[in-house]
């Protein structure tokens, strides 16, 4: 089992009330950020140097409530946010990221994120943005009716990514954060998204898991409109092994609370993303032929499949597409050959 160690974040999700803004460990902060998804926070960090310096990772939702609570969680933190040299974003979700190109800007301070992620708006227009997306749930096989009920408004779209363009700081696998006297570093954790990251604060000893790796909730691991047939089950794996290894380290999610235990949590993960692989191949062998939608219909979702509508229908489908894609690349395995192959005893 885990240990919790953000038991004032737990006590609040459990209540369905705001959770705090704490000082994590010496020059380390989380805030929270009003989203509106059912996850309701995002946790923003806050990762200063001595002399008062400091990046924000993951900003979170842009509204005017998310930004006067970032506000808050700087002032708590004691820090000025004329002294905000950074932004960093684990990944290009609206919940993470909204804030971030208005945040930087208003600051003067630098954006970065993986190019996988920034690449993302890389030399493309919102027109195209939302037809590349419309042509993937095409293919996911949405009926007509579902498709125009899922599919993202212009105006939609540019409330949820104001101001998107790439990043003006790439950072790779490996990668210091430019922050001085701070050591802190990038692992890459495609899964999530192609360009998802999460960051080592090696003086603290913390692992920001952003969506990679959260307590509770299984983050969804879809196929995205822009890399359609990638194997991001495949990729997902690989991630979690990755991070694995900082098992003592205690761990800072974007979402639901701080715990200790990465490693078993990861196991989790993967026994979790297996088990709904075999539950694919068993309908795909029943159904040959059948598309993403066919196969979402018929797989177990803990609210039900009635349940779903938009963005979670949406993410619903996408999932199945990637482990259909996983499937594309490896084969109709059975659970035990599957498990061998993750190298999972």
């Amino acid at each position: 089992m885990i240990e919790v160690t953000g038991t004032r974040q737990k006590d609040a999700s459990l209540s369905r009330s705001r959770p705090p803004c704490e000082q994590v460990a010496e020059l380390v902060w989380s805030v929270p950020v009003d989203c509106p998804f059912p996850v309701r926070f995002t946790f923003s960090y806050l990762l200063a140097n001595a002399v008062g310096e400091f990046v924000v990772v993951d900003p979170g939702w842009s509204s005017a409530t998310g930004h006067a609570h970032l506000m808050a969680g700087i002032e708590y933190a004691g820090l000025d946010s004329k002294s905000m040299v950074g932004v960093v974003i684990t990944h290009f979700h609206p919940d993470h990221l909204g804030a971030a190109f208005e945040l930087a800007d208003m600051h003067g301070a630098w954006l970065a994120m993986h190019p996988r992620e920034s690449d993302f708006f890389a030399d493309v227009g919102l027109d195209e943005l939302i037809e590349r997306e419309r042509a993937f749930l095409v293919s996911c096989g949405l009926p007509s009716d579902i498709l125009n009920g899922v599919l993202l408004h212009p105006e939609q779209y540019l409330g949820m990514f104001p101001g998107v363009r790439p990043s003006s700081l790439k950072v790779h696998h490996g990668s210091a954060i430019p922050l001085a006297g701070r050591d802190i570093t990038i692992v890459w954790t495609p899964g999530h998204t192609a360009g998802h990251i999460c960051l080592l604060d090696h003086d603290s000893r913390l692992v920001l898991t952003g969506d990679h790796v959260l307590p509770g909730i299984t983050p969804n691991i879809g196929a995205e409109a822009n890399e359609p047939d990638r194997d991001a089950v495949a990729e997902y794996f690989a991630s979690l092994e990755a991070v694995a290894v900082w098992d003592a380290w205690e761990v800072c999610p974007a979402h639901e609370y701080r715990f200790r235990g990465l490693a078993e949590r990861c196991r989790e993960l993967r026994d979790h993303h297996l088990e709904r692989g075999l539950e694919v191949r068993t309908a795909l062998a029943d159904n040959p032929g059948a598309t993403a939608w066919d196969i979402a219909q018929i797989l177990t979702w803990s609210r039900g499949w009635n349940s779903l509508d938009g963005h979670n229908l949406r993410a619903a489908v996408a999932e199945t597409r990637s482990h259909l894609n996983h499937i594309a690349a490896t084969g109709l395995r059975t659970l035990d050959a599957e498990r061998a192959h993750a190298g999972i005893d």
